[in-house]
């Protein structure tokens, strides 16, 4: 399996790119985001950018913004959305980026369970057609299972054309506070999984914490991931304003896949 990591996106692309190679990441998930990372930023330096990936010989997988309102209830509001995610892509495939993942759309506005799904694959048939449109595979992610279930997430992948998912380990375990809720999650999804979120948290938030300080068996987890004999890429998404959190994690991923 590749290990990557995610870059910050406060801070300069370039000088992540540099971190990360020099942490001998195999990949950077570069997460497509303001204020460092938007689609223009990144075109103004695209050659500095390649140049420094290839210095590394590092590879790019994609992260949507995670404030991208995908199902936003003004139809003109949502169709502005839709065209930023076109130009994301259309930058994405000059990257030779090949998968990008998108979040669930977090604004709900207490709309019932179905008005959500339905609004959400709407949006997402839209999305992967204008993905693979530009040579690229759309992931969905998944956020707490209150939010989309085991079924709901099924019943989207199946019904969107090209549709692949982006296991969150950490997103799995809020909430539920079981493993097994996660390793359910990656069986049954398994048809669809495309890449994987790693970080840690003690079950009642998001908070992206270094692995092995939370309360999460990344043991089982990886013994899960090996068992459905996925051999894809590992995002660590750390975030602790002091990166060497983001080695001592890699390290531990690494022992724990090469014990």
């Amino acid at each position: 399996m590749k290990i990557g990591a995610m870059n910050n996106p406060r801070n300069n692309l370039i000088d992540e790119v540099k971190l990360f190679g020099d942490y001998k990441f195999d990949y950077l998930d570069i997460t497509i985001e303001y204020p460092q990372a938007t689609p223009d930023k990144i075109r103004a330096n695209m050659k500095g950018l390649k140049d420094t990936l290839s210095t590394y010989d590092m590879g790019l997988v994609g992260h949507m913004p995670w404030f991208l309102h995908i199902i936003h209830p003004y139809e003109s509001v949502r169709s502005a959305v839709i065209a930023e995610c076109d130009r994301i892509f259309d930058m994405s495939a000059e990257l030779g980026i090949e998968h990008v993942t998108i979040h669930p759309d977090p604004m709900r506005l207490k709309r019932s369970q179905k008005e959500v799904l339905a609004r959400t694959k709407e949006s997402l048939a839209t999305l992967s057609d204008s993905a693979r449109g530009h040579g690229l595979t759309l992931c969905l992610e998944n956020f707490e299972e209150e939010y989309f279930s085991v079924e709901d997430l099924e019943d989207i992948l199946s019904s969107t054309d090209g549709l692949k998912f982006t296991l969150d380990v950490g997103h799995a375990y809020m909430k539920a506070r079981k493993v097994d809720s996660v390793l359910n999650m990656m069986s049954e999804l398994k048809p669809y999984l495309n890449h994987v979120h790693m970080h840690d948290n003690h079950g009642f938030r998001d908070e992206h914490l270094p692995l092995g300080v939370g309360d999460i068996d990344f043991q089982k987890i990886l013994a899960g991931l090996k068992a459905a004999k996925y051999d894809k890429t590992i995002t660590l998404e750390i975030h602790a304003e002091d990166r060497e959190y983001l080695q001592i994690s890699q390290r531990k991923l690494k022992e724990m896949l090469n014990p």
